[in-house]
């Protein structure tokens, strides 16, 4: 799917200063003019429930689209511009982390796979 497209729906954003939200305001003004917000949410759960519920369309991490897909919203592909942000991992040696942690860890790990 297009911005273009997308962006001729209602937009569900998150709040500001949120990343996310910075990240793809960024993207998105140099192509389509400034990002006309319909609601806005703190939480990625919300936005999903929202768009569920046929409130509006949103743009959310692909790490979340198992999430999404489990609040009943349909998660299309967006073309250019891809939007793209690079996170580091660090641990100390010899720690254990702890489970919510290692899951993390598990999930960033295999979606970096995934990506290459």
């Amino acid at each position: 799917m297009s911005w273009a497209a997308l962006l001729r729906e209602d937009f569900i954003a998150l709040q500001r200063p949120s990343a996310v939200r910075l990240l793809l305001e960024q993207a998105v003004e140099p192509l389509h003019g400034k990002l006309a917000v319909a609601f806005e949410s703190h939480q990625l759960s919300t936005i999903g429930r929202m768009v569920a519920n046929g409130l509006g369309v949103s743009a959310v991490p692909s790490l979340c689209i198992g999430q999404m897909q489990e609040l009943g919203a349909c998660c299309i592909a967006l073309v250019e511009p891809h939007i793209e942000r690079r996170i580091g991992l660090m641990m100390l040696a010899d720690h254990t982390l702890s489970a919510a942690a290692q899951t993390l860890r598990d999930v960033l790990i295999e979606n970096a796979r995934e990506s290459r």
